[in-house]
């Protein structure tokens, strides 16, 4: 790594641990709870307690982490992983939990590393790779509002660096870990099958019985790959409920944990997709046909949701929508499954799940924006997209940080960010001449990008200063104003950008090998 990146990574790391006694949100509670609950019970009652409104709902691999993160807690703090000491954030219980957050980040880093070393010195590849490791989204979603996001990112990048290194068994193994640590990457499931069915199993079509032996083994072997993650997950708990409740009933509480549909689908604050629009458009024809009484999606209360004019919107509908546009990109991966349009796809299928998806959270945004940083680079276009999803994911997570303390930090950082990553990125890519279009559609999204800005500006300190001066601005009726600005304005971005990348996912030839990309 040259000067600048070592300099820019220490300053990062300065940063995200002078955060530390910043706001956190609920979210540090959670993990905490998880700690003590695995801490302090048996294997069999972990997705069965109850003590806290913060039930353990990750799969298993994740609670063996929080287990193995709890036991230097109990040295530096008892409390920690006290059952009991619920709401417990001394600043002992708060510094730990936030050491352990850049700790487990190693994995991201590391990750991040091994791609850089498939990469040229001093090229643009590197640039991108190191802006993920200082990411505003990563700073805001896992150093402030508190989460674990850089070690399951960290685990997806090493699947997708065995994969570039055609080391086929290590990247569905590595998949199904992740999938045993945080179910929602699921959602991206999709482009892993596909590529592994066609580029390790079928990479041409067997046409001798030597052939379809070996196709058999090839076989054999990806499905023990895949499988014996998932055994060193549960087996614990189907040996330990043997002594207890019995492993059908532990399997059953631990399927409900993991898969509640009873959530509504939407939140507080819309994630800015698909269904951000619908529900603003469901807004605006409440208000200009005079309905009153409706129970509308926009209330963000966790349940089914009700809209006041529009048709309701059912989990099937976003699952088959989802697969719909699944579908699609899994067939030109089949078609050419290649290192790049497997990162391609798994970007789309993490932004289409964010874009269609049932109760999708904001932060999974990021879904899609990690992935594209490994081929952001591979041409101007790619590169674009990624700019505008970056801009778009960073002022769209803006909200998850309400207080006024960290305004500065978040509107400082994410603008430095933005212009530092920008302008090493626009030396080492250029612009192609552009056509007539081209030059249109540029200026449009340059356009955008400005009203991206003004947006963070007037919904983060402008509106704040006008709530102050006029403490009526702050009425139940136009309170939520911001917030639906973000969404409606951030959700226009994304919609665009999934358009521009499904285009541009189709159009391009995908001539690399997966050695070279």
């Amino acid at each position: 790594m040259d000067a600048p990146g070592v300099t820019a990574l220490v300053l990062g790391t300065l940063t995200k641990v002078l955060l530390w006694p910043a706001y956190h949100s609920t979210d540090m509670e959670v993990h905490r709870n998880w700690f003590a609950v695995t801490y302090s019970l048996p294997l069999r009652e972990w997705y069965v307690d109850a003590t806290s409104e913060w039930t353990l709902d990750y799969p298993p691999f994740f609670a063996y982490l929080s287990w193995l993160l709890a036991q230097p807690a109990a040295w530096v703090d008892k409390q920690i992983v006290d059952l009991h000491a619920l709401g417990y954030a001394a600043w002992p219980c708060k510094a730990y939990m936030r050491a352990t957050v850049l700790v487990t980040e190693l994995v991201l880093a590391a990750a991040l590393y091994a791609h850089a070393r498939c990469t040229p010195e001093h090229s643009a590849n590197r640039v991108l790779l190191l802006s993920v490791l200082l990411h505003p989204g990563l700073l805001m979603v896992d150093h402030i509002h508190f989460q674990y996001n850089g070690v399951l990112f960290g685990v997806m990048l090493w699947s997708l660096w065995a994969a570039r290194v055609d080391r086929m068994l290590l990247c569905a193994a590595l998949f199904s870990s992740l999938l045993n640590l945080k179910h929602i990457y699921l959602y991206v499931a999709p482009a892993w099958t596909v590529y592994l069915f066609r580029a390790y199993l079928f990479p041409t079509l067997p046409t001798s019985g030597k052939a379809w032996a070996a196709a058999f083994a090839r076989t054999a072997q990806l499905g023990a790959a895949t499988i014996a993650p998932f055994v060193l997950s549960i087996a614990p708990f189907a040996l330990d409920a043997v002594h207890g409740e019995g492993t059908a009933s532990v399997m059953s509480a631990m399927y409900a944990r993991l898969f509640p549909f009873h959530r509504g689908l939407i939140h507080a604050y819309w994630a800015p997709n698909v269904w951000a629009l619908y529900t603003a458009l469901d807004r605006v024809l409440l208000f200009a046909t005079g309905k009153s009484g409706v129970v509308s999606a926009s209330r963000g209360i966790v349940g089914d949701t009700a809209f006041g004019v529009l048709p309701d919107v059912r989990p099937p509908t976003c699952f088959l929508l989802a697969l719909a546009c699944m579908v699609l990109y899994a067939v030109r991966l089949w078609q050419r499954p290649t290192y790049r349009a497997l990162v391609l796809c798994v970007a789309l299928c993490g932004l289409t799940s964010f874009a269609v998806g049932w109760h999708v959270h904001e932060k999974a945004i990021l879904l899609a924006v990690v992935p594209l940083s490994l081929v952001a680079a591979h041409g101007y276009a790619y590169l674009r997209i990624w700019e505008l999803l970056s801009a778009v994911s960073i002022v769209s997570l803006f909200p998850l940080l309400f207080t006024p303390l960290e305004t500065p930090v978040k509107l400082v950082y994410s603008a430095i960010w933005f212009a530092v990553v920008r302008h090493a990125l626009h030396r080492r890519v250029l612009r192609p001449m552009p056509t007539n279009l081209g030059e249109i559609v540029h200026f449009f999204e340059t356009q955008y990008m400005y009203g991206l800005a003004l947006l963070a500006l007037v919904t983060n300190v402008v509106w704040p200063l006008a709530v102050a001066a006029a403490p009526t601005l702050a009425s139940p009726r136009i309170e939520f104003l911001p917030l639906m600005a973000t969404s409606v304005y951030c959700a226009l971005g994304v919609m665009w950008v999934w358009l521009r990348l499904s285009i541009s996912y189709w159009q391009d030839p995908f001539m690399d090998k997966v050695k070279d990309a």
